[in-house]
């Protein structure tokens, strides 16, 4: 059988690496795929993945890059180990190289590692322990290419291009998810695009604010992993997931807010001046229509219009939802409930409508109407009860606001318990409403004394007073 399966893998050689299925197949049939069934060659391959390994263990770069050489050229399915351990090879070549084209050489041989991967990504999971994703090596790529490309190109180094990779990478995970993609990573995503931001504030405002969301996304969608690890009683791994992404997801978030690019008077300005051109776009009318709800301009004359564009073209709970705000604000509460309806109505799943309403609940809670939004929070978990943390965490915000804090830090505990992805935003949330509660006493407190002072002084005068006149 093992005979046939190799003399079946040598004739697939015409048909090229795209074709194959390594499915159940040995080092030495991979081997003797690019190398024909020879035993002396098969053995020569075997000794170069035994000293590729051996060498990168050492860290014995040079001698690594030589087996490298070799087991590239002639046998490139032989190991994974060959594209996951190549660019950490080449990263230690190109940081103790001296000759500026030698670290050159090292660098393009290195983008031309990923691209191979990139290529041959579907041969290479075929006999992978660990199946990776498109996503998995162009974020990987845009690290390397990121720690290296400034050092080996010096002033022609361009940040677009390191911009580029990473934004490719986002999009990848965002759209199939991934493994290998790091919070560290998605960090450096966003510092990119900050620098960017900082340098043609002008011009990329509007792309700034998309990346803002994208990172964001990537690094929310790498916590729920954890959520879904503790639900397999997988404690350990769900802390580490926690661990690794919740302090990326909150330096994001503190970077984008010392930004000032969520400026409310500088989105709408932006967004009145591409109406025209976007009206007719769909898809470019719900995303602006997403842009400007997160970042409060969900109460312009702007948003409203886009909201009513989109959904005269085609219906969608985002417009719908846009509707019932300005619905509100011309307090036709009639009108807002329908809109409201209509949103949920145009959901697809439980799940969804679950979505939709924590969104109604943070268009409540902006507009001050409380009641509403608590009642939200709550449809949201009869809906969706996975979302029983974030719409706690809701409620722990509207409870603040009224000024409910002991309430507010009990529905933080709540989330956090519910859903453990969100257990570094809560204590964060806890710690600020905390924070404004021992505000709040001790200006209570400082009020109280300064009534009793002025109490106490009108007595004494009053006193002194009184006995003057006697």
């Amino acid at each position: 059988m093992k005979k046939l399966t190799l003399l079946a893998l040598i004739a697939m050689t015409a048909a090229g690496a795209m074709a194959q299925n390594f499915e159940g197949s040995t080092v030495d049939e991979r081997i003797a795929y690019s190398t024909g069934n020879n035993e002396d060659t098969i053995k020569t391959a075997k000794g170069y993945i035994t000293m590729f390994q051996q060498t990168g263990t050492n860290k014995d770069y040079q001698d690594m890059y030589v087996n490298y050489k070799w087991l590239k050229k002639h046998a490139p399915f032989a190991v994974n180990g060959i594209y996951t351990q190549g660019p950490f090879m080449f990263y230690n070549l190109i940081n103790t190289e001296q000759d500026p084209a030698k670290k050159r050489m090292y660098f393009d041989e290195m983008m031309e590692l990923f691209e191979l991967r990139q290529k041959n990504l579907d041969v290479l999971n075929s006999f992978a322990k660990t199946k990776s994703t498109l996503g998995d090596v162009l974020s990987v790529k845009a690290e390397y290419y990121n720690w290296t490309a400034p050092t080996v190109l010096g002033k022609d180094f361009d940040l677009r291009k390191s911009y580029k990779n990473f934004s490719e990478a986002i999009k990848m995970v965002n759209e199939q998810g991934g493994r290998e993609i790091t919070g560290t990573f998605l960090q450096t995503f966003f510092l990119v695009s900050d620098a960017i931001y900082k340098a043609m504030p002008n011009t990329t405002r509007e792309q700034y604010l998309q990346d803002y969301l994208d990172s964001k996304d990537a690094c929310e969608k790498m916590l729920q992993l954890a959520k879904e690890a503790q639900a397999n009683g997988d404690n350990e791994k769900a802390a580490k997931l926690v661990e690794t992404y919740d302090a990326p997801l909150a330096a994001i978030e503190y970077t984008f807010s010392q930004s000032g690019a969520a400026d409310s008077s500088q989105i709408i300005a932006i967004y009145t001046k591409k109406f025209d051109d976007y009206k007719s776009d769909i898809a470019k009318l719900n995303s602006a229509i997403n842009l400007m709800a997160v970042n409060d301009c969900d109460d312009s004359d702007i948003y409203y219009r886009y909201a009513e564009a989109a959904y005269a073209i085609e219906p969608t709970y985002t417009s719908a939802i846009g509707l019932a705000q300005k619905a509100q604000k011309d307090s036709d509460m009639g009108k807002m409930l329908d809109y409201y309806n209509k949103a949920l109505e145009l959901a697809s799943s439980d799940n969804s409508r679950g979505i939709i309403c924590l969104r109604i609940c943070n268009a409540l809670t902006k507009s001050t109407q409380y009641t509403g939004a608590l009642t939200y929070a709550e449809k949201a978990i009869g809906y969706n009860p996975d979302l029983t943390g974030k719409a706690n965490l809701n409620m722990a915000t509207i409870y603040a606001l009224l000024g409910q804090y002991p309430k507010a830090i009990e529905h933080c505990d709540k989330a956090r318990e519910a859903d453990i992805a969100l257990s570094g935003e809560v204590e964060r949330r806890k710690a600020n409403i905390q924070k404004v509660q021992a505000n709040q006493a001790a200006n209570e407190k400082a009020r109280k004394e300064y009534d009793n002072y002025i109490a106490r002084q009108k007595a004494e005068e009053a006193f002194w007073s009184g006995g003057a006149k006697k």
